[in-house]
């Protein structure tokens, strides 16, 4: 348990943080979940809501028992998921410039040009890496609904 003295510096921490004041911090702190659109809630769209009416039909058909075409709805929302996660992978990987993979024969070889090399990477990685977050979650909320699927 936290001693009294480090609960009142928590106490007085908190409130100072009140979040962005600005209005160009709030600007910034609005777009946070649209950086790639998969944090985002996208039921309500309806060329999406289509798209996962027409392969939930696919997968367990049009006369399905309700809990049956609930479970489909699951893997047909985290199959577009899915495609979403890689085409964003995809186009991050189209941005890194093919040098960073790889350093040319003819590059030079001082420091600062491999902290430059290093530094790149790490921003395309970090990217990747946040992705994994999204695709993990699609593939577990798929597979559990196959399984119930499977047990009915």
């Amino acid at each position: 348990m936290a001693s009294e003295g480090k609960m009142d510096a928590n106490r007085r921490n908190s409130r100072r943080s009140t979040g962005p004041r600005t209005a160009h911090g709030k600007a910034r702190v609005r777009r946070n979940a649209l950086r790639h659109g998969l944090a985002a809630i996208t039921v309500r769209d309806p060329a999406r809501s289509v798209e996962v009416d027409r392969l939930a039909a696919a997968i367990c058909g049009k006369d399905a028992d309700p809990m049956n075409r609930e479970q489909a709805l699951i893997i047909a929302e985290s199959e577009l998921t899915l495609s979403q996660v890689r085409a964003v992978r995809v186009a991050i990987l189209e941005q890194m410039p093919p040098t960073l993979a790889a350093q040319a024969p003819d590059a030079p070889k001082s420091a600062a040009a491999s902290t430059q090399r290093t530094t790149a990477c790490r921003v395309y990685l970090t990217q990747l890496v946040r992705l994994d977050r999204y695709e993990r979650r699609a593939f577990s909320r798929r597979k559990r609904a196959m399984r119930a699927i499977c047990l009915q």
